[in-house]
């Protein structure tokens, strides 16, 4: 297995232990992300997290943002990305990664489609 691999997959186990956790922005109130940046290296800076949906109808296309933020907590960059379809009671998976010279960094989620569900007869 790859170094880069190996460090990745290292990464994503320690995002449990410490993560940053925000309510998703979306209106069934059902999705939450959990984020976390890693040390930056060779000048990128790599964030990773969780979106957990919490609710009873599956997420398509969960999109999620990172904005880089100065020490004013005004926005220096952002990158869009996607955490893919995230099912009822599941959770979806990103990592996005952005130039390091951010003070510190934002997830959010920025857009889903909700599934209909079968209706009944």
């Amino acid at each position: 297995m790859p170094t880069r691999q190996i460090r990745h997959l290292a990464f994503v186990g320690l995002l449990a232990l410490s993560p940053s956790t925000s309510q998703a922005q979306d209106p069934m109130g059902a999705l939450r992300i959990q984020w976390e940046a890693d040390q930056p290296v060779s000048g990128l800076q790599t964030v990773c997290g969780r979106v957990f949906n919490d609710g009873p109808v599956d997420a398509r296309r969960v999109r999620v943002r990172v904005e880089a933020l100065d020490e004013r907590g005004g926005v220096t960059g952002r990158r869009d990305g996607d955490a893919g379809q995230v099912w009822s009671r599941g959770i979806g998976r990103f990592c996005l990664t952005m130039s390091a010279r951010a003070a510190s960094y934002r997830a959010t989620i920025v857009g889903v489609d909700w599934v209909a569900g079968p209706e009944a007869p």
